[in-house]
């Protein structure tokens, strides 16, 4: 008989490094377990996440395959919700537990399409992601005296970028929801055609509270104790220094909030541009609001 699971996902940490791999935690309605992919629970016919990550996405695509009915938390508040009213404490294991008291309307189905284009655009990415660090490396060896004709190679991946970075906009931006929210997003900002808003407007959870997105790309370090998404900071704080330079430097003002101006041009760069990270976090998730659900009055920073 198929058996219905809850699963408390792994947060991605830092994948690179020894002894930060996180396992899922699953309650069967009897107990709790752990499995290292959600594959593994190979007598499922539903499973409820509270999250899905870019990482799962090859996992999630082959329990819908099997015809397996994958749900997602709309709303992940509501576990935090339920922990206060029980008094637990924050763990993975009470989060499982919790999520099979949360009523079934409160999560939404996968769809294959939905996880197959995610699945489709990650290769893109990946590629963007490595045309970056590669132009990095070569730039800092042609600073420190190593240049083996490396600037013609820069000049290809450069144009080789923008390519990938055009593709990745077109595809996010042709998705009924994500595109919204992308739009969204730019006009809030004041910006055009940013592939690293079109990135974490994919693979943000945005429907995540500020307070837990923020942990995720390393905004509250203190908190979380060096276990974020390296690769999603890098990205914000990618899109916080495009932003800081067309002000400060090409002084492109275009759209830009007069209060984001004035940040960037009283305050140290460090300072700015640290500020530009929250700032860029926090519009992405009131784009996301008001996407999902019409807002009936504006939200004040999250």
């Amino acid at each position: 008989m198929a058996k219905i699971y809850y699963v408390d996902t792994a947060i991605p940490s830092d994948r690179k490094k020894r002894g930060r791999h996180k396992t899922h935690v699953v309650f069967d309605g009897d107990r709790t377990f752990k499995v290292n992919k959600l594959t593994e629970l190979e007598d499922a016919g539903e499973i409820y996440i509270d999250a899905l990550f870019p990482e799962l996405y090859d996992e999630i695509l082959e329990l819908l395959k099997r015809d397996v009915r994958v749900y997602l938390l709309k709303d992940p508040i509501k576990l935090k919700k339920l922990r206060v009213k029980n008094n637990m404490k924050k763990s993975d294991e009470n989060d499982a537990v919790l999520l099979a008291r949360i009523p079934k309307e409160k999560f939404r189905p996968l769809t294959v399409k939905e996880v197959e284009f995610k699945a489709r655009i990650r290769p893109l990415i990946s590629k963007y992601e490595r045309l970056v660090r590669w132009k990095m490396r070569l730039k800092r060896l042609i600073r420190d005296g190593f240049d083996y004709n490396f600037r013609e190679s820069i000049n290809l991946m450069e144009a080789d970028r923008r390519k990938v970075s055009e593709e990745i906009i077109r595809q996010v931006a042709s998705l009924p929801v994500y595109g919204e929210v992308y739009r969204k997003a730019c006009e809030m900002l004041g910006i055009k055609n940013s592939v690293e808003l079109a990135i974490l407007t994919l693979e943000l959870p945005l429907h995540f509270p500020l307070c837990d997105l923020k942990g995720l790309v390393g905004l509250n370090p203190n908190k979380t104790m060096g276990q974020y998404d390296r690769r999603l900071n890098r990205h914000i704080a990618a899109l916080a220094a495009a932003l800081y330079l067309n002000i400060k430097v090409n002084k492109k003002y275009g759209n830009v909030p007069a209060e984001v101006i004035e940040m960037v041009n009283r305050l140290p760069s460090g300072i700015a541009t640290d500020k530009l990270r929250l700032t860029a976090l926090k519009t992405l998730r009131i784009a996301y609001l008001m996407t999902v659900k019409p807002l009936k009055q504006p939200l004040a920073g999250g």
